[in-house]
């Protein structure tokens, strides 16, 4: 039996993004900076991470409380094995009607048909920059970005549902990838979402300053070409959506800073170890673990976290009233 549980500001709860592992061949600078070496070594070991088993018995217990979408993440998820095992088993739960996947693309090309058999709906690549030695610097690896680019045209045409590219903006970064991104997919399906650099977790840095806001942003793009806004497909969606007038396809904005959506947010996220957290800012999760193997109780444990919630920190902070001082990283729980 499946009812939809809400929150203590009414909101139901509808997308659980799960996070495989909180390890990551790349190094991100917004994310796990090569420099905190302190905080690699805190990374899980895999003996830790929740089983293909402990996931989907937390799938059936958030399904049964009204989560309709699964999104599998990490760190970089597709450095667990067997994933289009885990992905068919999620697909065969009562309830839940999409699957996606957000990664970074390098270990794609090779899993991917296996991943399209399994029943994957969704793929989202996180690419910030499409010039070599700009993405270098971003990433803090070597890989090719050519090589990543041609598997997103590649999953475009993979008969998947929708194909995205996130690419977070920082001021003074890579502000001028804006254009030679949408340059790149405009016309091809893909649709890339910018996001605003954002202060999750303690380790990234974060300046009010360094924030590229949205309507900045669309001005930018406005100037090369013509766009109007759509409305929101579902609660809860999280980018802003616009469409080229010329046909040529979307893009879209995500803007916790400038426009926050707290008031719409509908998702819980699960971290490898099993810890349920009710806000991407969260600073402390809900160990689900000491439950599994009683389907009743973890149910029960399920309900309870998402009707205590309260959050409403990008909110908070925009008006000078957050209190969250160690937020949790976002390699743990996957952005």
């Amino acid at each position: 039996m499946h009812e939809t549980v809400t929150d203590q500001l009414n909101r139901p709860i509808k997308d659980l993004r799960i996070s495989l592992t909180d390890r990551c061949q790349f190094r991100c600078t917004y994310c796990l900076p090569a420099e905190h070496v302190d905080v690699m070594r805190q990374q899980s070991k895999a003996e830790s991470h929740l089983s293909f088993a402990e996931i989907i018995a937390t799938i059936k217990a958030f399904a049964a409380c009204g989560v309709n979408k699964i999104r599998l993440t990490g760190g970089e998820p597709l450095l667990r094995k067997n994933l289009p095992t885990l992905i068919q088993d999620i697909k065969n739960i009562s309830g839940i009607e999409e699957v996606a996947l957000t990664t970074n693309g390098a270990l794609l090309p090779p899993i991917l048909p296996d991943l399209l058999a399994a029943g994957l709906d969704r793929i989202t690549v996180s690419m910030d920059a499409i010039e070599q030695s700009l993405f270098e610097s971003i990433t803090g690896t070597q890989f090719s970005v050519s090589e990543i680019i041609d598997t997103i045209h590649q999953c475009s045409f993979s008969g998947l549902k929708k194909v995205k590219v996130n690419c977070v903006i920082q001021k003074g970064i890579n502000e001028n990838q804006i254009i030679p991104l949408l340059k790149l997919f405009r016309g091809t399906g893909v649709e890339v979402r910018f996001i605003e650099f954002m202060d999750v977790g303690n380790i990234n840095g974060w300046q009010a300053d360094q924030v590229v806001e949205s309507e900045i942003a669309k001005q930018r793009i406005s100037k090369q070409w013509p766009f109007t806004a759509l409305p929101a497909k579902h609660l809860g969606e999280v980018a802003n959506r616009f469409r080229f007038d010329d046909g040529q396809g979307e893009f879209g904005m995500i803007s916790s800073i400038s426009q926050p959506f707290c008031m719409d947010c509908n998702r819980a996220r699960l971290s490898a170890k099993g810890a349920v957290y009710t806000c991407l800012f969260s600073d402390k999760g809900h160990d689900i673990k000491p439950f599994m193997g009683q389907p009743d109780v973890l149910l029960k444990k399920v309900s309870q976290i998402w009707q205590q919630r309260t959050d409403q920190y990008s909110m908070q902070r925009k008006q000078n009233k957050s209190k969250h001082k160690n937020k949790i990283e976002m390699f743990v729980i996957g952005g």
